[in-house]
């Protein structure tokens, strides 16, 4: 099954709404959202997610710009979702 890969922000609150159940979203984060995520934690964690966060919105409310709580939700659930990432290289 070939998966379909459109550009972020380029998803509009109908078309996100349209995806049907059989479907999935997934975000890839760029090298460079990582990397200037990683750059900023380093003196500022909350600022380093908020590059993340940004870079991952699609489509929606974005409420959690202006409320400190669900940002730190957001950002619990974004972690647990990097964390849980894995990955095998064969034939290297």
């Amino acid at each position: 099954m070939k998966e379909e890969i459109i550009e972020k922000g380029k998803l509009s609150d109908e078309e996100l709404k349209g995806i049907s159940a059989n479907k999935k979203l997934v975000e890839v984060p760029s090298i460079q959202t990582l990397s200037a995520m990683t750059k900023i934690a380093k003196t500022d964690e909350v600022k380093g997610m908020q590059i993340f966060v940004n870079d991952c919105y699609v489509a929606g409310s974005k409420a959690w710009e202006d409320d400190a709580v669900l940002f730190m939700a957001l950002s619990t659930e974004l972690t647990k979702v990097l964390n849980s990432v894995k990955a095998n290289l064969k034939n290297l």
